[in-house]
């Protein structure tokens, strides 16, 4: 109350008489007023409860408004367009499973560049069963490609070379032989 205080100084009231003015006002005031945290709380419920009633009046008057045998018309379109969306679904979650058991597949086959490998095959030839969780047509045409296209697979050439992405075996050092010459023992 620090705002009546200085209205009554200001307005040249003794210090001695603001005091008890104060006091007097802090008992009389919370009986005819409520706090502005109260009272704004009070407001926007209001105002929220004014606009749902509103809202509510307007869709009751649309609905009276409404035709049962249009209603069923809407209700039938619902129906089919979530039907719709389901089928959808779930031929989307099959070929992410279908792609995905082609990916691993294309890992299994020892290729050193599955990209490419990916893109010589013909995904519309290869089906999945989802109860097996086998693909049908991708063996026979992995095959194909290892036997035409050489260079996409990890094999161990015949010229005595190290087979694509090997790691080379580790060299003896002197220290090596040295110990399996005389102490007969290897690292």
């Amino acid at each position: 109350m620090d705002w009546l205080k200085e209205i009554l100084t200001n307005a040249g009231v003794e210090e001695e008489k603001v005091s008890s003015v104060v006091e007097s006002v802090k008992k009389e005031v919370p009986k005819y007023y409520v706090p502005k945290n109260d009272f704004n709380e009070k407001v926007t419920e209001v105002n929220t409860l004014t606009t749902e009633k509103t809202t509510l009046t307007k869709q009751l008057e649309d609905l009276k408004k409404v035709d049962p045998t249009k209603l069923q018309e809407t209700i039938d379109e619902l129906q089919k367009a979530n039907k719709e969306l389901e089928d959808n679904s779930k031929k989307e979650i099959a070929d992410v499973k279908r792609m995905s058991a082609i990916d691993l597949a294309i890992a299994n086959s020892k290729t050193i560049d599955s990209v490419s490998l990916k893109a010589h095959l013909n995904l519309d030839n290869i089906t999945y069963d989802e109860k097996t969780g086998t693909l049908k047509g991708i063996d026979e045409q992995i095959s194909s490609i290892r036997e035409s296209k050489k260079y996409l697979f990890e094999e161990a050439p015949t010229d005595g070379g190290m087979p694509q992405g090997a790691i080379p075996p580790k060299e003896k050092t002197i220290d090596d032989e040295i110990r399996e010459n005389i102490y007969g023992e290897s690292k």
